[in-house]
């Protein structure tokens, strides 16, 4: 490499003398049959023996295989793909705001219908890490003319943690093979070696495959790449700054021609509406500081006990933990810095990767888990559109970044073979996969009901069941894919649930929580709003004896057959609750849990217990909640309320709720709290206009005196939903009382 190029990365090859030169073509195939064979031997030893595994685990795998069958099917019938009733039915799903990957599933038709969705799901995701290594490793080879180094940035991209975590559920976030390629046809862009029309219609081309990949990655590509560019016009001068200026308008060109081309999903998109409000909170999928350091179990040396300690505090889940680097390529990032730190090419890297790292740091630092001070991530979160991003998955970049910093180390340094191979083992050691098989695979256990058409014996074409588990606990979409659509469902699987039927209160049981008062009346709410004609329930659910205790009050006999259990909706049983207002349902259910933990509040208190140590653990020991009540402390438990010291000696009562729902609350209790947060932890005034179509907490903070008498007018003047039944009490609504 010469000085000259060294010095200047805009210039010509980029630190690189030209691909073109290199004799050995065959090296970039040999280079992904490299990939390739990791990714066989990772990935594939596990299903050996097991044709129905998956690779995977949870419900997102399942997930994926029904969208790749549900574009078969939808083009098979003509039927619209982005709308469809058989998944939330009656009302229906714009599938547009869904993961639901068109261009794998419409390049896998030919496998799925030979093979079937588990093993195309399979070999589609097996392919991803090894496509991704390979467009990093031309990338790479672009910048720096050398190969090995480039075979190592490639697989330091497409092994990554990132990579590693998201194979475990997230086709729509591995597939990025697209990304290196735009930043390659970009520099051959700047280096005159394409014409403005060819790297148009070639951006064009990336960034619908992209899009029709990802529409997540899509954004964060268009955020980080447009960050790049500006960052580029402020570092280079000269001839390179012309160069970049003149990348504009041809970029602008490209996302008009991708953008008439995607115009069709763009509508569904945007016309139809979106989620209210960020689909997962963003704080919670952010990269945590002491994870750049310490793995998962995704890693080799993860498992150690100290590790899952440490790693158990974190906030994301297993699949989120793209942001380990760990500390040998964190000093090599440094040693990278040192080596290129004069050069216009090491400090665009080297700044680029710096605000990678802090976007996906995400709107708060976290330390361990522990929440810490704002970071600049807080001004985008609340942006349309944006606000869905969740920062974690920002380190894909980082990780291209340091793919093209270890590829032109490599390439530049004069440090002797051996060296160079000892660093670059080091490098692999630190970043190893897990080694076990069994980690990266799992089975798909669906009952008999469902593969042997038993189905078809009990159920007509088209019947709305209500499938339990329900939403993500469960392999609901699965059984809907096994029955060739056979079945809608008034649940599913989506990658979120429509509002309509997540304020529902009995979505809480479905959840697992045993602390909903008149959890039948309220399943039967259920039931008679969203036109449910069966019930099938799994009973290798772990929360299945807690279903039935609730499935039982609706006096139907249940059939078990075939490994799930039936009971079947006679029409019009539940008609009077098909007339009650969704609002009305909620904000009983509201009402009456408020009430039962405002109550035992107030017992706790009248008993002369310490008021330092109230919680709703301590309620539970006393046995001051219904004895059915359940409270999991555990991190990652389902939570729908909580009681809470605050400072002064006062006592907030938290529950989760719509604006319509908590509303009568608010009105009950505004004349003697201390404070009213609705959504918390935003002050409530008489002038608040929360929006309507989210669900969040409400906190009511009384002192001592005043939570003391709210309770004894709960006990002395109960209030309407303590003495009208359920139907009549919900159709006459919750005034306001004066406790």
């Amino acid at each position: 490499m010469t000085a000259a190029a060294q010095n200047h990365l805009l210039r010509r090859s980029h630190c690189a003398a030209v691909t073109d030169a290199d004799p050995y073509r065959w090296r970039g195939a040999a280079a992904f049959g490299l990939y390739l064979a990791i990714s066989l031997i990772l990935f594939a030893r596990g299903l050996i023996g097991h044709p129905g595994d998956f690779i995977g685990r949870d419900t997102d795998p399942p997930q994926t295989m029904w969208f790749f069958n549900w574009w078969r099917f939808s083009l098979a019938h003509g039927l619209n793909p982005f709308v469809t009733d058989f998944v939330w039915a009656p009302l229906g799903i714009n599938l547009a705001w869904t993961t639901f990957v068109p261009l794998p599933a419409w390049v896998s038709i030919p496998l799925q219908v030979t093979v079937g969705e588990p093993a195309t799901y399979n070999v589609v995701v097996m392919l991803m890490p090894p496509l991704a290594a390979f467009a990093a490793f031309l990338l790479c080879r672009r910048v720096t003319g050398a190969f090995w180094p480039s075979v190592l940035g490639g697989y330091i991209f497409g092994f990554s943690s990132y990579m590693l975590g998201q194979v475990l559920g997230h086709l729509v976030c591995i597939a990025i093979f697209p990304v290196p390629l735009i930043a390659l046809i970009t520099l051959k862009r700047l280096d005159g070696e394409s014409s403005e029309a060819r790297f148009v219609v070639m951006l064009a081309a990336l960034l619908v495959t992209q899009f029709l990949c990802s529409v997540d990655l899509f954004a964060t590509v268009t955020l980080v790449g447009g960050f790049s560019l500006l960052l580029a016009f402020v570092l280079f001068d000269g001839d390179a700054r012309i160069r970049v200026r003149r990348l504009i308008i041809p970029a602008i060109g490209g996302y008009l021609i991708s953008t008439a081309v995607l115009s069709p999903y763009f509508y569904y998109l945007l016309a139809l509406g979106h989620p209210s409000g960020p689909i997962w909170p963003p704080s919670k999928y952010s990269a945590d500081l002491i994870g750049f350091f310490v793995p998962w179990h995704t890693i080799w040396w993860g498992s150690a006990d100290f590790a899952t300690a440490i790693t158990g505090r974190f906030t994301g889940t297993i699949m989120e933990n793209g942001d380990y680097l760990g500390v040998v390529l964190i000093a090599f990032v440094e040693i990278f810095r040192r080596r290129f730190s004069l050069t216009p090419a090491g400090r665009f890297l080297t700044i680029l990767f710096l605000a990678i790292i802090i976007a996906a740091i995400g709107p708060t630092l976290h330390i361990a888990g522990v929440q810490g001070f704002p970071m600049p991530w807080a001004i985008f979160q609340h942006l349309p559109l944006i606000e869905n991003i969740l920062p974690v998955r920002f380190m894909v970049y980082a990780f291209l970044v340091v793919a093209i910093m270890a590829a032109m180390w490599f390439a530049a340094s004069a440090a002797r073979p051996l060296t160079k191979r000892v660093a670059a083992a080091v490098i692999l050691v630190s970043i190893a996969p897990n080694p076990h098989a069994s980690f990266w695979v799992n089975s798909l256990d669906i009952p008999a009901f469902f593969t042997d058409r038993t189905y078809a014996n009990e159920l007509e074409p088209r019947e709305i069941i209500l499938p339990l588990p329900w939403g993500q606990k469960g392999n609901s979409m699965y059984w809907q894919l096994q029955s060739d659509m056979y079945l809608r469902m008034a649940g599913g699987w989506t990658g979120f649930s429509p509002f309509e039927f997540r304020r529902m209160p009995v979505v809480s049981c479905f959840y697992g929580s045993i602390d909903l008062p008149e959890a039948g009346d309220q399943l039967k709410a259920y039931i008679a709003r969203f036109g449910v004609q069966a019930v099938i329930a799994d009973p290798k659910e772990a929360n299945f004896e807690s279903f039935k205790q609730t499935l039982e009050a609706l006096g139907v006999a249940a059939l078990n057959e075939k490994g799930v259990w039936i009971y079947k909706i006679p029409r019009d049983s539940f008609a009077a609750y098909a007339k009650l207002p969704p609002a009305q349902v909620e904000a009983r259910a509201d009402a009456l849990r408020f009430d039962t933990i405002l109550e035992a509040a107030g017992k706790y208190l009248a008993e002369g217990h310490d008021l330092s140590k109230l919680s709703a653990v301590e309620l539970k020991r006393l046995d001051l909640i219904p004895h059915d009540w359940r409270f999991d402390a555990s991190r990652d438990a389902y939570i729908d309320w909580q009681i809470a010291l605050m400072p002064g000696g006062q006592v907030a009562i938290i529950i989760v709720g719509t604006y319509e729902g908590v509303r009568p609350l608010i009105e009950r209790y505004r004349a003697i709290a201390s404070e009213i947060d609705y959504p918390a932890p935003t002050r409530w005034t008489p002038d608040s206009r929360p929006r309507l179509d989210v669900i969040k907490p409400l906190v009511v903070t009384f002192d001592s005196a005043h939570l003391a008498a709210a309770a004894r007018s709960l006990r002395d003047s109960p209030p309407p939903e303590r003495t009208t039944p359920f139907v009549a009490g919900v159709l006459s609504g919750l005034g306001p009382s004066n406790p």
